[in-house]
């Protein structure tokens, strides 16, 4: 069978007498024939069981499948031999409920299967196209291609250019020192800029103790106060009432210590009122003691301010208005976990180009995107379950076109919609040398 190797299998379907599926397949394959998508050659509409065994291989021989009874022959060099009377000369082995005969690369035959007649013969494979090339004459180069004359002037321009460069890259000037004296004036305002004037000094502010000073009336100090070279009493009182008045005249001290309108009172005073005894920011603060919350008895009016606790207040100790004093409760938030399964029923394949098995194994994969879009909708209808069946067409590139769902037995239009915008974006795997159509059915039941 060494020259056999070189050969392929060549075998056509003919229906009606029209040959409906020519297809040249390489050795060592089984071929079966049938109305599963499995099979090597899918008949449609035919009375043929689900698969049906044409050719097998066993070792280096190729065998030709058969049931009882049906009908062909063998053509070859040595003549040409129907099958029944191949079993009946006892050339056809049993094998199973089937006959095998063995074939040669120079022989070819016809096998009738009910209403499918199979023509099958051994031909030599179609060479490759040799890549046309053009002869070195066509091809030409690139000079050729290009204009003289351009071509010419390019070329004197870079030398002259290249020559300009060299000999300005060759050629040192001295670099000539400038002084002060020969920069323009021009240039001299720009490099040293004009120094401008100085500012006057501000004027000395006169401290407020300074006024008060010179306002104090002269007081006699005690002789031994003199002779300590210390002021006496008086000296200090006076001294301390000036210093206070000129402080109270700055900043918020001012506002707090100026009389309201209409009053003969502070700012102090109309805020904390006039029957408190308190005139002053002194007074005011000198009672307090403390925060304390305000149901405290001790925080009442005429009262220390604050009652001298010191303690912090929580949260769950302020009191509402009507509520009693209670604290309020917040209920948790649960959240019921609503789960289900999508499982995936055998599909329909009308081409043996796509796998069933990894177009199984593709869908598996990514079947927690089909079962996110039935969740959803399970949180609404717990009681949601039903089978959908799924219609589309793979292209030659591996993409999936017109998808429909053509069965919708779950009778939820969120979860079909769902399911055709998520499938609508794959890429299969697949390559196949024609659109092959697809039906896959799935299943959705609610879980635990």
């Amino acid at each position: 069978m060494a020259a056999q190797q070189a050969k392929v299998l060549r075998v056509g379907v003919v229906r009606s007498g029209k040959i409906v599926e020519e297809r040249i397949l390489p050795l060592r394959q089984s071929i079966t024939i049938g109305t599963s998508s499995r099979n090597t050659f899918v008949v449609q509409g035919s009375t043929l069981p689900a698969s049906v065994p044409v050719f097998a291989w066993q070792g280096e021989r190729c065998l030709l499948a058969f049931a009882p009874g049906v009908q062909g022959r063998i053509q070859g060099p040595q003549g040409e031999a129907d099958l029944p009377a191949l079993v009946a000369q006892g050339l056809a082995a049993k094998q199973g409920a089937s006959y095998v005969v063995p074939i040669r690369e120079d022989q070819r035959g016809k096998l009738v299967l009910e209403d499918v007649t199979l023509l099958w013969q051994f031909v030599a494979p179609t060479p490759e196209a040799p890549r046309p090339t053009l002869t070195k004459v066509n091809r030409g180069n690139h000079f050729s291609s290009m204009d003289r004359l351009f071509v010419t002037v390019l070329l004197v321009s870079l030398a002259i250019h290249s020559g300009f460069y060299v000999a300005m890259a060759a050629t040192s000037l001295p670099e000539k020192e400038l002084t002060l004296e020969e920069i323009p004036d021009r240039y001299a305002r720009v490099l040293i800029p004009e120094r401008r004037p100085e500012p006057p000094p501000p004027a000395a502010v006169e401290r407020p103790t300074e006024a008060v000073a010179e306002t104090k009336p002269e007081e006699k100090k005690p002789e031994a106060a003199e002779k300590k070279g210390e002021p006496g009493p008086e000296s200090k009182a006076a001294h301390a009432a000036a210093v206070a008045k000129a402080v109270q005249s700055k900043g918020i001290l001012k506002v707090l210590g100026a009389l309201g309108p209409g009053t003969g009172h502070g700012a102090v005073a109309d805020v904390f009122g006039t029957g408190g005894g308190v005139s002053d920011v002194a007074t005011a603060l000198a009672g307090a003691g403390g925060v304390a919350v305000a149901t405290d008895p001790s925080a009442g009016v005429g009262g220390r301010k604050g009652g001298g606790q010191g303690g912090s207040a929580s949260i769950g100790s302020l009191a509402t208005s009507g509520g009693g004093g209670g604290q309020v409760g917040y209920g948790a938030k649960a959240e019921v976990k609503v789960t289900g399964s999508v499982a995936a029923e055998a599909a329909e394949i009308d081409s043996s180009d796509v796998d069933q098995g990894k177009l199984g194994a593709f869908v598996r994969a990514r079947m927690g995107l089909l079962k996110a879009c039935y969740e959803n909708a399970l949180k609404r209808n717990p009681g949601l379950k039903g089978r959908m069946r799924i219609r589309f067409t793979i292209l030659e590139t591996g993409g999936i076109s017109e998808l429909s769902v053509v069965e919708n037995g779950l009778g939820s239009q969120d979860v079909a919609t769902c399911v055709a915008s998520t499938m609508r974006a794959w890429r299969l795997p697949f390559r196949p040398s024609g659109p092959v159509s697809v039906d896959y059915p799935l299943v959705f039941s609610p879980g635990g």
